[in-house]
């Protein structure tokens, strides 16, 4: 099977120099070299500005978000190995968890944590083949709570099954990709007026999500206005 990563922020460019966490930033990095970066493909997603962040000096990062109407761009990018069986799927998400920070050495080999998690979506065209391998991932997330995955009346970015909740196109030649959504903590969306805001009040003062994003090619509605506004 071949599998990849849905990438809309900081796993994509974040290391030991560039990171406010340098330990999370290298364990990102060197989970980078695991995947075929040069294959990486543009997609469209629904994502938006919806989590503020006590670990970026409380500025605005992206969400997955069902009820964005206008989509933004991000990357899938493939493994480099192609793996047989739930073990070694399982063992590539929770390489993943850890490169999030969802697993860490207090909670060690878990794919959800109370703020995010780790989702899968598996593509439609091989079901048959894959049925076994999305039922025991169904079983790693019995009891598994999604409402809190949204904000107001949208669908949560997850299913209770956790399997992903939202649209986007999975390459022919993928048979699965995962993402990780995580839990808004805000009562409603901000404008560019409060992501704004937060950055120029942050202290130390922290751009830099935003900054790599652009330039790394994601891309959300409203990010270039940002950007010129922050200088």
């Amino acid at each position: 099977m071949k599998g990849a990563v849905l990438i809309i922020g900081s796993l994509l460019w974040e290391n030991e120099k560039n990171a406010l966490n340098s330990i999370q930033g290298k364990l990102r990095s060197d989970w980078r070299k695991k995947l075929d970066l040069e294959k990486k493909i543009a997609v469209n997603v629904p994502i938006r500005y919806g989590r503020k962040s006590t670990s970026r000096s409380c500025t605005y990062t992206m969400i997955f978000s069902n009820s964005v109407s206008d989509f933004g761009t991000a990357f899938i990018v493939p493994f480099k190995n192609e793996i047989e069986g739930f073990e070694e799927l399982k063992h590539q998400a929770l390489e993943l968890s850890e490169a999030e920070g969802i697993s860490t050495e207090k909670h060690p080999n878990r794919l959800k944590a109370s703020w995010g998690s780790v989702g899968v979506l598996f593509n439609k065209s091989k079901e048959k083949e894959l049925d076994s391998i999305k039922r025991k991932w169904h079983q790693e997330f019995n009891f598994f709570k999604n409402s809190d995955y949204k904000i107001g009346k949208e669908e949560p970015s997850i299913k209770n099954n956790g399997e992903l909740n939202f649209p986007f196109k999975i390459p022919e030649n993928i048979d699965y990709v995962f993402a990780t959504p995580v839990v808004p903590n805000i009562s409603e969306y901000p404008t560019n007026e409060k992501i704004i805001e937060a950055i120029i009040e942050s202290k130390p003062r922290y751009d830099t999500y935003i900054k790599e994003n652009f330039q790394n090619g994601i891309r959300v509605q409203g990010d270039e206005e940002i950007i010129r506004k922050i200088g």
